[in-house]
């Protein structure tokens, strides 16, 4: 009968179903391998390759063991102090890492978690990761900031909240170590213009993109709350002057560097896609303002770019005030002073970001005076290091400093930080694997001399559109070189403007996240958003910076 084949084709088709899903299956797993691969190769980071963690640890060291291991001190969780980490051996090292932030965040998308692109809790690394192995404590993490270092004794004091009741007070505890690595970054420059401190969000740390976001959210709020009452029979005490909506609705961005660019493009992105939909009686009011002191913005890129970025940010309603600075803030208004004419203007805000550069932290600064400027430390900018990445004036060699903190005569970024802990973690994990096996301390080459690679610029500046500017190799193959002229026709540096100049910085930035789960939920992040837009609902503040709801 007609029937009876049907039961043998039926077979034929899962057979040939479950034949497909394992191709699939295969396929899936090679590409992933191979984007792996290709993340570490470009990252610099194939030595990371290694045996999973289950089948390399080993049982817990003892006291006597562990006494006989060399004991590194790293101060920070930042960029350096996390690629330096991420390079050592741990078995082959007491390391203590101390800083007050229990973990490491991807500053390239800080901007973007201020505006809700991405949740800031997928642009972090617990640090406890680092030192934690496969359920065993490879290393320590002290949760405190460092207050002083005694250079002679090879002590760190480092203070800690108190754990008595109440939380009151801090208490002081002292490190020893054999090695010192200080990567504790920099802080906001204010350059001691009036009301900076006490008036202006800053943008350097986490926290303050969770302060801008929420600042933003109840800034709209407000204003449509102000907005709804005006023409409603409203006693006059009670009724908003349009003027004052539209200073709520006034968002200006000092720094017209990276940081103050991608904020505006950030902000840009918000207001048309999300704002508009969410605050239509208020979105077309919205105003954002750039402010920069030198006659351009993004001064460190190419000229050409430079120019196409604030062109692309004033068709998006962004207003660039170049050769202007700020000469005082208060709670409303900041005054501006023209860089040539010397031309005085007031414009009122709601709110205020300061991105306009870094300064050293307390701690460095007390570091380098008590190292002395007769013993090299004569910069105002950070501990002064050699070739080897050492701090001056330390005699035993014993101190390193790495990232913003260090003066090396390159510029305070991510990159030469990044670099910079790559190359001092590599050489360490040599110098501690020598040690371990009984060679002498005398016998160790020297380490090779820290060179830094220049990889180029990258920005995003709104409406999926972004510029880049890439280094070439300084000894390229023929090869490289004529594919990039074939690219730009002309001899130079590859520059790239508009979505592919989005797409090479989303992929860059993608490939430097950390981990697998942050790449996996920053992809998450991007496609939500793409889809559904950002989230406006204003996120609580208890215990940063603002008080606990009214009930």
């Amino acid at each position: 009968p007609p029937f009876l084949p049907l039961p043998r084709m039926f077979r034929r088709g899962v057979l040939a179903a479950l034949s497909t899903r394992r191709a699939l299956l295969a396929g899936g797993a090679a590409a992933a391998v191979a984007s792996y691969g290709t993340i570490l190769y470009v990252n610099d980071d194939m030595d990371e390759l290694r045996l999973p963690a289950w089948y390399r640890s080993a049982a817990p060291l003892a006291e006597s063991e562990r006494a006989k291991k060399t004991r590194l001190v790293v101060l920070g969780t930042g960029w350096g102090a996390m690629n330096l980490i991420r390079k050592l051996d741990l078995d082959d090292v007491d390391l203590t890492v101390v800083s007050p932030r229990p973990y490491f965040f991807y500053t390239p998308l800080l901007a973007g978690s201020a505006t809700g692109t991405v949740s800031h809790a997928n642009i972090l690394e617990p640090v406890r990761k680092a030192v934690v192995s496969n359920g065993q404590q490879k290393a320590t993490y002290i949760q405190g900031a460092c207050s002083d270092v005694d250079f002679k004794g090879r002590t760190v004091r480092c203070r800690i909240a108190s754990a008595r009741q109440g939380g009151a007070g801090e208490e002081v505890v002292d490190v020893p170590y054999d090695k010192l690595v200080i990567s504790v970054g920099a802080q906001p420059a204010t350059f001691g213009i009036k009301g900076v401190k006490e008036h202006a969000h800053f943008l350097k740390e986490l926290e303050h993109g969770i302060a801008v976001r929420s600042k933003v959210l109840s800034l709209m709020e407000r204003a449509s709350a102000l907005q709804s009452t005006q023409g409603k029979g409203s006693s006059s005490a009670g009724t908003a002057s349009d003027a004052e909506i539209d200073r709520l609705l006034h968002f200006v961005v000092v720094g017209g560097g990276p940081t103050g660019t991608e904020l505006c493009g950030e902000l840009s992105d918000l207001v048309k896609k999300d704002i508009s939909k969410s605050f239509p009686d208020i979105a077309d009011r919205v105003k954002i303002t750039l402010v920069e002191g030198m006659p351009r913005i993004l001064g460190m890129f190419d000229e050409t770019l430079a120019s196409y970025a604030q062109a692309h940010l004033e068709s998006r309603n962004v207003d660039i005030r170049t050769n202007m600075f700020v000469s005082e803030v208060d709670g409303t208004t900041a005054s501006l002073k023209h860089a040539k004419t010397r031309e005085m203007a007031s414009i009122p805000y709601g709110m205020l970001v300061w991105a306009a550069g870094i300064t050293t932290r307390p701690v460095v600064t007390n570091l380098i005076r008590s190292i002395g400027m007769e013993n090299g430390q004569d910069s105002r900018r950070g501990l002064v290091v050699d070739e080897y990445l050492r701090v001056k004036g330390i005699g035993d060699g014993s101190v390193y400093a790495i990232g913003d903190c260090a003066v090396s005569g390159l510029p305070p970024t991510a990159q030469v930080a990044t670099q910079q802990g790559k190359y001092l973690g590599r050489e360490l994990k040599r110098e501690f694997a020598r040690a371990r096996t009984g060679i002498a301390e005398t016998s160790i080459s020297p380490v090779s001399q820290f060179n830094y690679t220049d990889k180029g610029k990258m920005a995003y500046i709104g409406g999926g559109e972004g510029v880049v500017e890439l280094k070439l190799p300084a000894e390229k193959p023929e090869v490289d070189y004529n594919f990039w002229r074939a690219i730009h026709g002309a001899v130079g540096e590859p520059r790239f403007a508009g979505a592919s100049g989005f797409m090479i910085w989303r992929s860059v930035y993608f490939s430097m996240l950390l981990s697998a789960r942050n790449r996996l939920a920053i992809g998450s992040d991007w496609f939500r958003t793409s889809v559904f837009g950002r989230d406006i609902t204003t996120p609580p503040q208890v215990g940063i910076g603002a008080t606990a709801p009214r009930s």
